[in-house]
């Protein structure tokens, strides 16, 4: 599934080595992607990343129509701690509430490293419902445990083959690590239109929604009349 490995940027970086501070990489699935969302007028993208201008720019210069919802936002709740107190939290059971077949790509960026198993599978069935048929999914799953404790990222577009990965402040104190097999299980009803390994340790990864065999069937059987 996973063949390539792709090298970081030789530029220079901020911070020091482990994700302490701002790192650019070269992104092999954001050009495609782009290519795909360029071919299709109007396309609607849906960002599930922390809000950053310039990466919703980025989609309505293709012609998209761009709705952002932070999945990772910290919200307040009423969760107890150790020490008996009540603080920010991050947003439990993620669901996606739009229409079936909303959109023509998501970017989920690291979100799912942030799940567990069973979270995980029913978040991407929800993804599947909003997706329409032949609509792409653009992810980053952890692939070394010892990211397991490295902070949350906001991820920044700076150019059509580059994004910047911006460690935050925040970091939940556990990630998930998921190996090739749960991914392709995790995301039944998709198949790997694109994947790589960074560098870095990290999988990007293009997933796209089957189409149904019923209309590939009916599109085939169908021609001019004589």
């Amino acid at each position: 599934m996973f063949k390539r490995r792709v090298p970081d940027l030789p530029g220079p970086q901020t911070g020091a080595a482990g994700g302490a501070g701002p790192v650019l990489q070269t992104s092999h699935a954001l050009p495609r992607l782009a290519r795909r969302l360029s071919a299709s007028p109007h396309a609607r993208v849906l960002d599930l990343g922390s809000v950053v201008g310039g990466n919703l720019q980025f989609f309505i210069d293709l012609g998209c129509k761009v709705t952002a919802d932070d999945q990772q936002r910290p919200v307040e709740t009423a969760s107890l701690t150790s020490s008996g107190v009540t603080g920010a939290d991050w947003k439990g059971h993620p669901r996606l509430d739009y229409a079936s077949d909303s959109f023509e790509a998501v970017l989920v960026w690291d979100f799912f490293d942030f799940l567990g198993p069973q979270e995980a599978r029913s978040f991407s069935r929800d993804l599947h419902r909003v997706v329409k048929a032949g609509g792409i999914v653009m992810a980053y799953f952890t692939s070394r445990e010892t990211e397991r404790r490295e902070p949350s990222r906001r991820f920044r577009i700076t150019a059509a083959d580059k994004i910047e990965w911006i460690p935050l402040g925040a970091a939940r104190p556990l990630r998930h690590v998921y190996q090739n097999r749960d991914i392709e299980r995790m995301f039944e009803g998709f198949r790997t239109h694109f994947a790589v390994v960074l560098q870095n340790g990290s999988r990007e990864i293009l997933l796209e929604k089957k189409r149904p065999l019923a209309a590939a069937s009916d599109g085939a059987k169908s021609s001019p009349s004589a």
